[in-house]
């Protein structure tokens, strides 16, 4: 078993900032994709531009770094958790099941995935503040999505809704997996976000043009350009390698928090950029998510 080493007051500071970061830009992501989708281009295209732009800017890097202290199967396996796998599976499962679903089980499968392998694998402590912290963010979550959840289980358009829930399942332990992994092969921020992106570039540019319809040379280039950027740049590169660095620096399961963070991004940047206004019982469950994030990072101790 390998042991987690308790970070410094200075790593604890630099980890939350590193891991709010990320969990700003990926609570952005759904919503510039909503967007996206609402104008010219498909799924398809999104995950395309994520991973091709990633890809290539981090191309030279991978080609100095290789796969040092890492062998191509776990470079794979990394990839899987935080890119291609991890994305294809979400989008498969949003074809049965809502986003809100989405927004509900993935969450806090990851939490409770991660924190169960940190805590068994890399001998993570579980204090009574963080069980405290991750139960409440759990809850936050679910609050936050459970009137559409509620409202979407007899929906006529997600007749097999319960097909989408389990995928959203694994999609949360795809996650748990590349947070653990990675702890647990100590490898560096830049090294698993450079495989994590030039790998599932390598992997799904011959699918997009071979098997699926491009849409991205009919559409128009402003566009283009913008998702490309926010995509490929912003959400595959800058925000997984905050969120490695965020992992590197507090550990496997502290940094998983962040990750439950997402929804409640997500739900507060949908009012400005798509004019869709959250509930009151909405609101009250991201103060609950904040609340769950100071227990589960230490920064409020329990008392009991």
């Amino acid at each position: 078993m390998t042991h987690d080493v308790t970070p410094t007051p200075q790593e604890l500071t630099q980890g939350i900032i590193f891991g709010l970061i990320a969990a700003m830009i990926w609570g952005a992501w759904p919503v510039i994709s909503a967007l996206g989708v609402r104008q010219s281009l498909g799924a398809n295209d999104l995950t395309f531009l994520r991973f091709t732009v990633s890809g290539l800017i981090l191309l030279p890097l991978f080609y100095k770094l290789r796969f040092q202290g890492v062998n191509l199967g776990k470079g794979l396996v990394l990839a899987c958790g935080a890119g291609l796998g991890y994305i294809s599976l979400c989008l498969y499962g949003l074809s049965f099941a809502p986003a809100s679903h989405f927004g509900i089980i993935t969450p806090s499968c990851m939490l409770t995935f991660t924190t169960l392998g940190s805590w068994l694998l890399l001998g993570e402590k579980l204090t009574k503040s963080r069980v405290l912290g991750f139960a409440v963010i759990i809850a936050g979550v679910i609050t936050i999505g459970w009137s559409s959840f509620s409202s979407d289980v007899s929906n006529p358009n997600y007749p097999e809704s319960w097909k989408g829930d389990i995928i959203f399942v694994f999609c949360g332990s795809l996650w748990a997996l590349y947070t653990v992994s990675s702890r647990i092969w100590k490898v560096e921020a830049f090294h698993a976000t450079t495989l994590v992106s030039v790998l599932s570039m390598l992997i799904y540019a011959p699918i997009y043009f071979f098997i699926t319809e491009p849409a991205i040379f009919d559409a128009p280039v402003t566009e283009v350009l913008f998702q490309g950027v926010m995509q490929g740049v912003f959400t595959a590169v800058l925000a997984l390698l905050f969120f490695s660095k965020s992992v590197n620096l507090i550990g496997a399961s502290k940094g998983a928090v962040f990750g439950a963070l997402v929804p409640a991004v997500a739900l507060l940047l949908s009012m400005p950029v798509l004019s869709e206004y959250p509930s009151m019982i909405e609101i009250i469950g991201v103060m609950v998510v904040s609340i769950g994030m100071l227990y589960a990072l230490g920064l409020l101790k329990a008392k009991i």
